[in-house]
């Protein structure tokens, strides 16, 4: 590259004479670094389903994984399976609550499988009619 009175010149200098940097990552800028830490944002342990079977006829495994991996990745741990065919279910109840203690976020579908069996408490929603509530 030709010297010339632009600022970026000599960032894509001192780019070149340096191993695995590229010029193209170097931008000049005239502003100031600022010294503020970010915050490093960790993965979560979710309880979700992993799809197995058949095409046409799905089963799933209840499991613990990290959030950020993907659906039929290496989980942490088996809790379970579910048949949406046959309505059946197979949940380790107690490994299900030691990882809801521990902080892990069910996916809304399993949510709603563990409060049908009573795994975890359900939301229950009172209904009050409109005609008894008096202002």
């Amino acid at each position: 590259m030709q010297a010339s009175s632009f600022v970026g010149t000599t960032v894509q200098r001192r780019a070149q004479t340096l191993p695995n940097v590229r010029s193209s990552n170097c931008v000049a800028t005239a502003r100031p670094v600022s010294r503020l830490t970010v915050p490093v944002i960790e993965n979560r342990v979710s309880i979700r389903f992993q799809r197995i079977g058949r095409k046409f006829s799905p089963f799933y495994r209840l499991v613990a994984m990290e959030s950020r991996d993907r659906r039929d990745g290496r989980p942490k741990e088996y809790l379970g399976w579910y048949d949406p065919l046959k309505k059946e279910t197979n949940l380790n109840a107690p490994a299900i609550k030691q990882w809801l203690a521990q902080g892990a976020q069910p996916s809304d579908t399993v949510k709603a499988l563990l409060q049908k069996a009573y795994v975890i408490e359900p939301d229950v929603k009172v209904k009050i009619p409109k005609e008894s509530i008096q202002i």
